[in-house]
This record gives structure tokens, sequence and C-alpha cells, in this order.
């Protein structure tokens, strides 16, 4: 094999693992995410946990250490540095934190739980970015409810403006360019005295557009039709056809699910915390609503509020798995309400998040414990849309159709027996030292799981799914050994508190078991409008109180601390979005904020989805920053294009479809990937578009390639329940795979699939040892080479053996140089090897 990759792969490319420059994963993407960690986790820790005594709010700071500011944290304290950028074992502050030194020991008082100690050590080995400046100086810490941000004025930012359709441009490149987009690409080379690229020759387009709609290669037949049909309309005729193929809804509603960080189940696997056996019909939601192209601010509001809107179809309900299936944090019971409240802001800062970065570009949660140190958003305004999702709660929906009432008292059901099967067997199995007490809650939450039974027995008849759902969920705990008949009671005693558990998660079927990719059960994981309410009343065991119909109202959280909270912060909208008055008003205001998305904040929002279309198909958007329109982020590098693309977009009932046609239809996007001398000087990241950028396929349309090439892609399984990407006998398209935030498949792992326990703003690409044997060594790449040879087992001439692999791999005759070599080879090597040896070429892995 070795002598294989050395004598045929100089002939044919370089092998798939190695990338041309630039296309690793450098700095800035650590230093992106470095800063992420650190407005969202670690400023928020040192606020609550190491200010009091070593800040300058503090008066003497022990040790002389301050941890206040950037500058106080480089210098360190008596002893030197706290911290040594990328060095977690050198790092003082992470050994202290720790608590393996006796003598060393921060906070001295109570130590920081494992999560907490896992997120600085995590943004210490990403070179601990902070933004921070003498300037700023724990100014969160010190007045963290006082208002500072001029609102009026943050109304003035670029990405707030409205967008209207703009004149076009001027230019001097005569016959360049097909439509409005090119005059403004053409506008901005002529400012550095660029020229456009050519035109890439016809082979080349038809894989191009083929990959970026669809995510699979065209067969050797399609492109030689292509080629040969010399009509004006043939490449718009060819973006037609493809933007009607069912795989196009597959290649673009996997693009959606980056940013809505779509999972089947949780980063851990707790009692509190199952999967979500029902997420894939959001997947196929997701992936019709593409084909469909259900306007995008349709397809945004029924992922916020598909309940809520009267016009929606039952089979909507799926899209509401966006915030049913969302990560959660696990909640042990028996932990203080103060904890529980925290894991549930948790919950609910994640959703803040996901939908602020997701749909607005703005880094909202960054003022979970201060007003936003950049952007005009106030921690007011977060924790009132935190109050939206402190109103939803996590339940299953039936898919059938079932009217509200009943379904409402399901879903309350749901919760109430979940939870209380839960905290049953918790204390059953682990009582603790007040034995006789677990005991007596054990059988009184026994004894309401058949009383809850009883109550929804009405639908055993009716509704039966529904009914053995609930029967499902209610696990009994084991008997205590002398317990005695179980009998009803003549009278009902008062309803206990929901113990503390899923929150906003999600319910799983049968009892605790290893997710193996979902149940065909009918229903969706959604939420309702419900108040999430922890109560603390029992001194042993949290509570939580489920309220169907009654919103949760926060407070702001003084440095976001849950024992120190401040002024109210009912539901509502960011204040430097809104026009007139912020507040929600209808349950849990997720139908008003999907509303606000579109109306308040429509400019915005076109912008950000404008800009990720153009990113996925140039492989660079035009603000490189994606989810980060504010101060932090990147300015557009072409902002009338922007905008007047956005305003044309709105225009055209936010179809997808047609913003899809307008950007692949224009000259810019039809130019050649060659590098040319005066690029590379004067803009060697193409941020001007003089070019095509070449890039890597990700793992899901590399995957689905090699399976078609080799004729083993199953395009027929294209509903229900996950498959496992790993499994050899696995040959469905790889978005029908299993999603696991716990554990992710080692191949899409290997090639950069982001993690879906938060929103991702795009792929990083990086290269790795281990990409290069799996090319080389993998199970899966020698199947697929034997697949390959079986393809051409009825050939008896070995030239057209070479001919027809060449065909089915790259669409395309080999060069006589390259039959040359193949057959040089196979005068002693084996056929196997040499079709390995093609699907190890870079012409599979790389975008033409």
């Amino acid at each position: 094999m070795l002598r294989l990759k050395a004598n045929i792969l100089n002939g044919l490319a370089m092998v798939a693992f190695f990338l041309p420059a630039g296309l690793a994963r450098g700095a800035d993407a650590s230093n992106k995410e470095g800063l992420e960690l650190f407005e969202k986790r670690i400023r928020p820790l040192l606020v609550d946990r190491c200010y009091e005594c070593h800040s300058t709010q503090a008066g003497k700071s022990k040790g002389h250490l301050l941890l206040d500011s950037k500058q106080g944290l480089a210098k360190g304290g008596e002893s030197g540095p706290a911290l040594v950028p990328g060095d977690i074992e050198g790092s003082r502050l992470v050994k202290a934190i720790r608590w393996t030194d006796p003598d060393l020991q921060m906070p001295p008082k109570k130590q920081l739980d494992a999560q907490q100690v896992a997120w600085v050590e995590q943004w210490v080995k990403l070179g601990a970015p902070d933004p921070r400046d003498a300037a700023s100086v724990a100014a969160a810490g010190k007045t963290p409810g006082k208002r500072t941000i001029d609102i009026e004025a943050g109304k003035k930012w670029w990405a707030f403006q409205p967008v209207a359709e703009l004149p076009t441009p001027a230019v001097t490149h005569e016959g360049w360019g097909a439509n409005k987009i090119d005059a403004f690409i053409a506008a901005e080379l002529e400012k550095k005295k660029l020229d456009p690229s050519p035109a890439a020759d016809r082979r080349t387009l038809i894989q191009r557009a083929t990959l970026d709609l669809t995510g699979l290669r065209a067969t050797y037949e399609e492109v030689e039709t292509f080629v040969a049909d010399k009509s004006p309309d043939a490449y718009p005729k060819l973006i037609e056809r493809l933007l009607g193929s069912p795989h196009y809804g597959e290649r673009w509603g996997r693009y959606w699910m980056d940013v809505t960080r779509y999972a089947e189940d949780n980063p851990t696997g707790e009692a509190t915390t199952p999967p979500y056996p029902y997420a894939w019909r959001y997947r196929d939601w997701v992936i019709k609503a593409m084909n469909q192209d259900v306007p995008y601010d349709r397809f945004v509001k029924l992922q916020l509020a598909a309940d809520l809107m009267p016009d929606a179809q039952r089979s909507d309900l799926a899209a509401l798995s966006y915030l049913g299936a969302a990560p959660q944090y696990h909640k042990d019971g028996r932990l203080s309400k103060d904890v529980i409240q925290n894991l549930y802001n948790d919950d609910w800062d994640e959703r803040v998040d996901a939908v602020s970065r997701g749909l607005l570009g703005l880094t909202v949660a960054c003022a979970r414990c201060h007003d936003h140190k950049f952007d005009p958003i106030t921690s007011n305004d977060y924790y009132s849309l935190m109050s939206v999702f402190a109103s939803t709660v996590a339940a299953p929906r039936p898919v059938e159709e079932v009217d509200a009432a009943t379904e409402t008292r399901f879903m309350v059901a749901a919760n109430q027996l979940f939870y209380l099967s839960y905290v049953s067997n918790l204390l059953r199995g682990d009582p603790g030292t007040k034995k006789v007490e677990a005991r007596q809650k054990v059988e009184r939450f026994v004894e309401r799981m058949e009383e809850i039974k009883q109550d929804m027995s009405f639908l055993r008849d009716k509704h039966p799914a529904m009914y053995t759902h609930l029967v499902q969920i209610a696990k009994r705990p084991d008997p205590y050994p002398d317990a005695k008949p179980a009998t009803r009671p003549t009278t009902r005693p008062a309803a206990p508190p929901i113990v503390a558990g899923a929150g906003a998660g999600g319910f799983f079927n049968g009892g605790r078991r290893r997710f193996r990719g979902g149940s065909t059960e009918p229903f969706y994981n959604a939420v309702f409008d419900a108040g999430l309410f922890v109560n603390g009343s029992d001194p042993d065991l949290t509570m939580l109180d489920v309220k169907a119909g009654t919103p949760h109202d926060l407070r702001r959280l003084n440095a976001g601390n849950v024992t120190n909270p401040g002024e109210p912060a009912p539901r509502g909208f960011l204040s430097v979005l809104a026009k007139g008055d912020k507040s929600f008003h209808k349950g849990s205001g997720r139908l008003e904020l999907a509303d606000r998305i579109f109306t308040d904040a429509a400019p915005l929002t076109a912008r950000v989805i404008v800009n990720r279309v153009w990113g996925w198909h140039f492989g660079k958007p035009l603000v490189e920053t994606p989810s980060d329109f504010g101060a932090q982020g990147d300015k557009p590098s072409h902002p009338q294009l922007l905008d007047d693309l956005a305003a044309r977009f709105i225009a055209h009932g936010w179809s997808l479809k047609w913003l899809h046609r307008e950007i692949m239809l224009s000259q810019a996007y039809q130019q050649a990937s060659h590098p040319r001398a005066d690029g590379m000087k004067l803009d060697p990241g193409n941020r001007l578009v003089w070019r095509m950028t070449p890039r890597r396929l990700d793992v899901e349309a590399y995957r689905d390639c090699l399976l078609q090439a080799c004729g083993d892609l199953d395009t027929t399984n294209t509903t229900g329940p996950s498959s496992d990407v790993d499994q050899p006998d696995n040959h469905r398209r790889t978005v029908y795979g299993r999603i696991s935030r716990g554990r992710m498949s080692s191949m899409l792992q290997l090639y950069d699939f982001p993690e879906p326990v938060m929103h991702s703003p795009e792929r990083d690409t990086t290269t790795s040892p281990l990409q290069q044997l799996f090319v080389m060594n993998s199970p899966f790449m020698e199947d697929q080479a034997r697949a390959l040879v079986a393809r051409v087992k009825n050939v008896t001439e070995p030239t057209e053996k070479i001919r027809t692999m060449y065909h089915d791999v790259f669409a395309r005759n080999p060069s006589r140089r390259e039959l040359a070599l193949a057959e040089d080879y196979l005068k002693t090597g084996t056929l196997n090897e040499y079709a390995h040896a093609l699907l190890c070429a870079n012409e599979v892995i790389f975008w033409p």
C-alpha cells in the first residue's frame, strides 16, 4: 500500500489530508472560541466567586492579586503570574481552583464544581483570551444594575439600519457581470485595481453547482450532457433542476441544523437528561420545509411558536424541537434551591444565546452578569428574553390532532409523571440519612403518580398512544420489603410540587436506556407555555412547580448571582431593536418574539441569513463573524451588496431559493478558483471575491460522495429514526445519521463536525494525522474501494476498467498520463489498491 501511495498518487493528486495554506484552523478560530467562553462562563465566574477578595472593589486585595482586569491576571500576585496562556498545568490559577494542593485552595470557602474547573481549564488551553482593559475594570461587579448604555445612540449601529435596494454601481469592467451582484463585486475590485477571474469551465461549473445545492457530485452522464448543451439557458436550467431535487433540502437543511445545534440527546445521560427520541422528526421537517421553499420568516416563526400560530399545520409542531430538544444540564433534586435555579438559568441562557446569535447575529448572552461591554444590550434586556424561555416548558406533543385542553392536560401530566418517577426512584435507591422521611416521600410520590394515571385514564380509549406514553414514563421504584398492598385513598391529598428534574428538557420512552437513534412513537419533542418555578420549601429536596399558562417573569440578577436579584425583567424584546414598547403580553411571549424578529428587527435578521447563505455558497461570508454583527464582529467586505441583497431578499418574500438563484447566476459565483499572482498579493484571503475560494468538502458531502462513487449510497431511505454513521452497513445519506451531544460519531468528529451543545456560527477546518490514517487505513475506505472494484467486475478490458472507475469517482475521463500510470502500476499492484488510491485523491474531497 505504501508503494502505491508513492507511485500512483503523485500522478493523481496530493492525498486528501493535505490542505492548501490557510485552510487549517488557526489562532483566529481558537481566539473567538476563547473570547466567547470568557464572556459566557469565565467572567461571570470571576465576578461571582473571586472579586470579593481579588478586585479593585475589595479594597486591599488578598495576595496583591487582582482578577478584575487583564493586566491584573497577567501580573499576578505575590507568588507570580496567575496563569500562563495555553499552559494548564503551569497556571497557578488552575492549580488553586483544583484544590489538589492543601496550601493553595481557591475560593477558600467553597470549591468550584467540576464543570466550572473544566471551563477555566479550557479557557487557559485556548490561550486565556481576555477582552477587558484598564478602562473596564469590573464595572459589572461594581454597579451591575446601572444603566450606562445609550440605547438611542446604539440604534445608529450599521447593522440595525433599514435596508433598501440600492442603485447598481457604475463599473468599468466591460463585458463582465450577469446581474446586480456582479456590479457590487466589480466596484470593490476596481478600488484595488483587481480584475475578476475568468469563468470556470463547464465541467467545473456543473460539479460546483451540483455539490453546492445537493451535496452530491454530478454523474459522468450529467456532466457530458451539460457540456454538450450549448444553449444560453443551459446553466439556469441546471440551477432550476437542482433546486427542485429532493436532495436540495437534505443539503441545505443540514446547514440550518448547524445554526440550531440539532442533536438527539444531551451531553450527559443522567436520569433528568434523557435523549430526545422524536428529534428526528425535526430533521425531516427542516428538510421538507427547505424543499418546499417555506419563506424564511415563516420557517423561523414555526420553530419558535408553531403551537401558537393559528394557521400552522399539525405536522409543523415538529419544528418546536428547536426548543424542545435543546441541550440541558442534569439537576439532582437533592441540590439546593440556588444551585438548581442556576442550572435552569444555564438552560435558559443557552436558549437566549442560540436565538440571539443564530437569528439576530448578536451576543446577547454576554449581558448575563452586566450590561454588554461592547454592544447596546442591557442586562435587563437579557433577562427579559430569558423570561420567555422561563415561561416555556418542554413536553411531548402527539402527532395526531388533539383538542387543546386535552393536549395541555397530557403535557402537564407527562411533566409530573417524569419528575415524580425520577425522584421516587432517586430516594428509593439512595435515601440518605433520613431514611424514614425519604420513604414517606417515596410513598407519597408513588401515590400521586397513580392518581395522575387514573385522572388521565380517559385517554386509554380515545388516544391510546398518549395513555401508553404516560404509563411508560411513570416508572415505579422497587417496593419496600415490608410494604402493604397499595390501596386508593378515599380523599385526594393536595398535589405536591413537581420535583426538580429535566426542566425544559426531553422525555424518554420506557424509562432510562441507551439512545439508539430515536422512536417511531407518534410524538414530537416540543414545548408549551408554562412557567417554571423552583421551589425550595423542602429543606432536603428542591422542588419544581410547572404552571401551565402562567408566565414566569424573572428579575435581573446582579452579577448573574441567583442570591442577589435586582429589578424585574418581564418578557420582552431587545430595547435597541424594539420599535415602541418592548414588552410581550401573550403567554410565554414566544410568538411575539418571533414576530418582532421579522418586523422590528427585520433588516438585521435579513442581513444575518443572507450573510450565512453567501458564506455557504462562497466559503467565506461577507461578514466574517456570521453570528456577531456587533462591535466585536467584523464589518462587511461589501456593505452595499449585503444591504441590497437583504432588501431584495425581503422583497422576494424571504425566499431562500430566490437567494440561491441570484447568487449562483452571478458571474462572481461562476469564476474559476485558480490563484493569480496579483490577487494573491493584494487580497490573499479573497475577501474581495476575485475568484471562487477553494475549500474542502464538509464531512457530510465527503462521505456521501464516496458512497455515491462506489454505488453504495442509499438515496431512498429518507425519513425516520437516525442511523449510526460509523456502522459499516449504514449507506444512508449522512444527514440521516445520528447526532449525539454525548458521543459523537468518530467520522463526524474527525472531519470537524461542530459540537451540537451550542449554536455553531461556521465550521472550522482542521488537519490532523488521524485524517491521514483514516484515508489510508480505515475499514470504511477499504470497503468503498472493494465496492468500486465490484462495479467494474464485468468489464474485461483493463483500460476500460480504469476509465469506468474514473467516470464513477471523478465524472471524467482519465488523461493519457493518468492512464499510463494506472497501467504501469497494475502490472504488479492490485485493482483494490488502485481503487483505494483514487478515493484518496484531493479531487474527491475538494470543492471544484
